[in-house]
Protein backbone atom coordinates (compact mmCIF):
# COMPACT_ATOMS: atom_id res chain seq x y z
CA UNK A 1 0.00 0.00 0.00
CA UNK A 2 2.76 2.45 0.91
CA UNK A 3 0.55 5.19 2.36
CA UNK A 4 1.14 6.96 5.63
CA UNK A 5 -1.21 5.58 8.26
CA UNK A 6 -1.18 8.41 10.80
CA UNK A 7 -4.11 10.20 9.10
CA UNK A 8 -6.09 6.97 9.31
CA UNK A 9 -5.50 6.76 13.07
CA UNK A 10 -6.34 10.46 13.46
CA UNK A 11 -9.63 10.00 11.59
CA UNK A 12 -10.61 6.79 13.39
CA UNK A 13 -9.75 8.16 16.83
CA UNK A 14 -11.45 11.48 16.17
CA UNK A 15 -14.50 9.77 14.71
CA UNK A 16 -14.78 7.55 17.77
CA UNK A 17 -14.72 10.59 20.07
CA UNK A 18 -17.09 12.40 17.69
CA UNK A 19 -19.70 9.61 17.68
CA UNK A 20 -19.57 9.11 21.44
CA UNK A 21 -19.76 12.88 22.05
CA UNK A 22 -22.68 13.22 19.63
CA UNK A 23 -24.51 10.39 21.34
CA UNK A 24 -23.85 11.84 24.80
CA UNK A 25 -24.70 15.46 23.95
CA UNK A 26 -27.27 17.18 26.17
CA UNK A 27 -30.70 16.05 25.01
CA UNK A 28 -32.71 19.15 25.89
CA UNK A 29 -30.49 21.54 23.93
CA UNK A 30 -31.22 22.55 20.35
CA UNK A 31 -28.66 20.60 18.27
CA UNK A 32 -27.61 23.76 16.46
CA UNK A 33 -26.96 25.57 19.76
CA UNK A 34 -24.63 22.69 20.59
CA UNK A 35 -22.94 23.17 17.23
CA UNK A 36 -22.37 26.87 17.93
CA UNK A 37 -20.31 25.89 21.00
CA UNK A 38 -18.55 23.07 19.15
CA UNK A 39 -17.65 25.35 16.25
CA UNK A 40 -16.46 28.07 18.59
CA UNK A 41 -13.99 25.60 20.06
CA UNK A 42 -13.14 24.21 16.62
CA UNK A 43 -12.61 27.74 15.26
CA UNK A 44 -10.21 28.70 18.02
CA UNK A 45 -8.32 25.39 17.70
CA UNK A 46 -8.17 25.71 13.88
CA UNK A 47 -6.85 29.26 14.12
CA UNK A 48 -4.20 28.13 16.61
CA UNK A 49 -3.15 25.29 14.30
CA UNK A 50 -3.04 27.68 11.32
CA UNK A 51 -0.75 30.01 13.26
CA UNK A 52 1.45 27.12 14.38
CA UNK A 53 1.76 25.53 10.92
CA UNK A 54 2.29 28.67 8.77
CA UNK A 55 4.35 31.79 8.93
CA UNK A 56 2.31 34.91 9.59
CA UNK A 57 2.81 36.34 6.09
CA UNK A 58 1.43 33.15 4.52
CA UNK A 59 -1.97 33.27 6.24
CA UNK A 60 -3.68 35.83 3.99
CA UNK A 61 -2.54 34.15 0.72
CA UNK A 62 -3.71 30.82 2.15
CA UNK A 63 -7.16 32.24 2.86
CA UNK A 64 -7.32 33.89 -0.58
CA UNK A 65 -6.54 30.55 -2.24
CA UNK A 66 -9.68 28.89 -0.91
CA UNK A 67 -12.29 27.77 -3.45
CA UNK A 68 -15.98 26.86 -3.43
CA UNK A 69 -15.21 23.35 -2.17
CA UNK A 70 -13.88 24.80 1.08
CA UNK A 71 -17.15 26.64 1.69
CA UNK A 72 -19.23 23.62 0.73
CA UNK A 73 -17.18 21.58 3.22
CA UNK A 74 -18.27 23.94 5.99
CA UNK A 75 -21.93 23.49 5.06
CA UNK A 76 -21.52 19.72 4.77
CA UNK A 77 -19.95 19.52 8.22
CA UNK A 78 -22.94 21.30 9.74
CA UNK A 79 -25.24 18.81 7.99
CA UNK A 80 -23.18 15.87 9.21
CA UNK A 81 -22.95 16.98 12.80
CA UNK A 82 -26.52 18.23 13.04
CA UNK A 83 -27.64 15.02 11.36
CA UNK A 84 -25.81 12.79 13.81
CA UNK A 85 -27.12 14.73 16.81
CA UNK A 86 -30.67 14.30 15.47
CA UNK A 87 -30.02 10.65 14.49
CA UNK A 88 -29.07 9.73 18.05
CA UNK A 89 -31.99 11.70 19.48
CA UNK A 90 -34.27 9.76 17.14
CA UNK A 91 -33.16 6.58 18.89
CA UNK A 92 -30.45 5.18 16.63
CA UNK A 93 -27.69 3.37 18.49
CA UNK A 94 -23.99 4.15 18.24
CA UNK A 95 -23.43 0.62 16.94
CA UNK A 96 -25.90 0.91 14.05
CA UNK A 97 -26.35 4.54 12.98
CA UNK A 98 -22.77 5.17 11.83
CA UNK A 99 -22.56 1.78 10.10
CA UNK A 100 -25.66 2.53 8.05
CA UNK A 101 -24.64 6.09 7.20
CA UNK A 102 -21.01 5.33 6.34
CA UNK A 103 -21.94 2.25 4.31
CA UNK A 104 -24.46 4.30 2.33
CA UNK A 105 -21.83 7.00 1.75
CA UNK A 106 -19.30 4.37 0.59
CA UNK A 107 -21.76 3.02 -1.97
CA UNK A 108 -22.67 6.51 -3.20
CA UNK A 109 -19.01 7.55 -3.45
CA UNK A 110 -18.25 4.48 -5.53
CA UNK A 111 -21.06 5.42 -7.92
CA UNK A 112 -20.04 9.10 -8.07
CA UNK A 113 -16.41 8.14 -8.58
CA UNK A 114 -17.28 5.80 -11.44
CA UNK A 115 -19.89 8.00 -13.14
CA UNK A 116 -18.39 11.48 -12.72
CA UNK A 117 -14.74 11.22 -11.69
CA UNK A 118 -13.53 8.54 -14.10
CA UNK A 119 -12.51 6.12 -11.36
CA UNK A 120 -12.44 2.45 -12.29
CA UNK A 121 -14.79 -0.05 -10.69
CA UNK A 122 -13.78 -3.68 -10.64
CA UNK A 123 -15.20 -6.85 -9.19
CA UNK A 124 -13.70 -6.11 -5.76
CA UNK A 125 -15.52 -2.78 -5.53
CA UNK A 126 -18.77 -4.40 -6.68
CA UNK A 127 -18.32 -7.12 -4.05
CA UNK A 128 -17.60 -4.39 -1.47
CA UNK A 129 -20.87 -2.64 -2.37
CA UNK A 130 -22.72 -5.93 -2.01
CA UNK A 131 -21.14 -6.46 1.41
CA UNK A 132 -22.05 -2.90 2.47
CA UNK A 133 -25.66 -3.45 1.44
CA UNK A 134 -25.74 -6.84 3.16
CA UNK A 135 -24.26 -5.26 6.28
CA UNK A 136 -26.91 -2.54 6.29
CA UNK A 137 -29.60 -5.21 5.93
CA UNK A 138 -28.12 -7.26 8.77
CA UNK A 139 -27.63 -4.45 11.29
CA UNK A 140 -31.05 -2.93 10.63
CA UNK A 141 -33.06 -6.18 10.54
CA UNK A 142 -35.27 -7.01 13.47
CA UNK A 143 -34.63 -10.49 14.78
Amino acid sequence: MGHSVWPLFLIVGSNLVYQLSSRGAAKGVNPFAALVVAYGIAGVASLAMLLVTTRGAEIVPQLRSLNIANYLLGLAIIGLEGGFLCLYRAGWSASVGPIVTYSAVAVLLLLVGALFLGESVGWRQILGVALCLAGIALVTSRS
